[in-house]
């Protein structure tokens, strides 16, 4: 392939991406039930998720797991806020194999293998230090990408948590009702928010990537 033609492809994608962003402002502008706050909170993100999203490209592209809530909750296809390319990636792509951080389970797969290109926004230099993690729900298993350089509090977001040696995922920000607390917010439904000292919270990574249609190894 040839640099202009290589070009031509790119701002193909870019746009495709931009008119996915703006068919969501749309659909948002037009549903009256729910500000970007709201559904940043329905989709266990911090409150400015959405409003980083639609207005500053963070991230660039949203994960399958959250457009596919976002789909549910506005009553739109996912495809309506989905670039139209997303989902015609070529299994020639190149791909990247991730091991499982949670080694005491051997019944789970060992390793996922993922394409490049959806991870263009998250990926680092230190691509070692990333793992993947499955959070079982009644309606699908979602996998989840993380970067354990990434070990300590830095901010409200979602994080790999570790409870005696057990695995979890949970929404963590610092409490509105102590300063040396944090409020963690379970990924789980099943389980309820509490607070915990900051100094005793044991974060193994921080969230980057989420989806439920992975190829396994």
């Amino acid at each position: 392939m040839n640099s202009k033609s290589s070009k031509n492809q790119n701002e193909a994608k870019e746009r495709a991406i931009h008119d996915a962003r703006e068919k969501l402002k749309n659909i948002i502008k037009k549903n009256n039930k729910f500000n970007l706050r709201d559904l940043s909170r329905i989709l266990k993100k911090n409150d400015a998720y959405l409003q980083q999203y639609l207005f500053r490209g963070t991230p660039k592209i949203l994960p399958e797991e959250t457009r596919f809530r976002l789909s549910q909750v506005l009553e739109v296809n996912i495809d309506e806020i989905t670039p139209n390319w997303y989902a015609q990636i070529s299994p020639k792509d190149k791909l990247i194999s991730l091991e499982n951080i949670d080694t005491k389970d051997q019944s789970l797969s060992r390793k996922i293998s993922i394409s490049e290109e959806l991870l263009s926004d998250v990926l680092t230099e230190n691509i070692e230090k990333l793992y993947y993690f499955q959070a079982h729900t009644p309606k699908c298993t979602i996998t989840t990408i993380v970067d354990t350089s990434v070990n300590k509090y830095i901010g409200p977001n979602l994080y790999l948590l570790n409870d005696k040696g057990v695995f979890f995922l949970a929404y963590v920000k610092k409490s509105d009702l102590k300063d040396n607390k944090v409020n963690v917010k379970p990924f789980l439904e099943t389980f309820h928010s509490f607070h915990i000292p900051t100094k005793l919270l044991k974060i193994s990574a921080k969230v980057l990537w989420q989806s439920s249609k992975i190829t396994y190894e």
